[in-house]
């Protein structure tokens, strides 16, 4: 067994309606963490409207990753997650700072950041999994 295969083998093969268990599970704690950051770590008094902003954007993430996932693109999922458990842990660092008010939208910005940027490495790890798969002609 190689490294890679034993690395993605606890995920869902492609196609497999697993996914949708998982997306809804993983929008599930994205805004499950979001609110907490909201709501308990900053403070901010509780808005049934910004919670379903918040499940809207989670269900949005979830989403992309999750049919990346279920076309066979595990490296995007694998990559993307890591990369939102780094931008959540950021983000959560961030509101600790004195920044005079703009905490919450530096903190939200890097949390984007890293969720955008390794959704694209993962893309490009995806790419280049597939060229030099075509090449070798597996």
């Amino acid at each position: 067994m190689k490294v890679t295969e034993s690395i993605l083998s606890f995920m869902p093969p492609a196609k497999d309606n697993r996914w949708f268990q998982w997306y809804l599970i993983y929008a599930l704690i994205i805004t499950v963490i979001l609110s907490v950051y909201r709501f308990l770590v900053l403070g901010a008094e509780f808005d049934l409207a910004l919670l379903g902003r918040f499940a809207l954007l989670a269900l949005a993430f979830s989403g992309i990753v999750h049919i990346c996932g279920w076309f066979g693109g595990k490296w995007v999922w694998l990559i993307t997650t890591a990369g939102l458990i780094v931008g959540f842990y950021t983000m959560f660092r961030y509101s600790g700072r004195n920044m005079s008010g703009w905490e919450d939208l530096a903190s939200f910005l890097a949390f984007m950041m890293f969720a955008a940027g390794s959704f694209v490495l993962g893309l490009i790890v995806e790419g280049v999994r597939w060229l030099l798969q075509r090449m070798r002609g597996v």
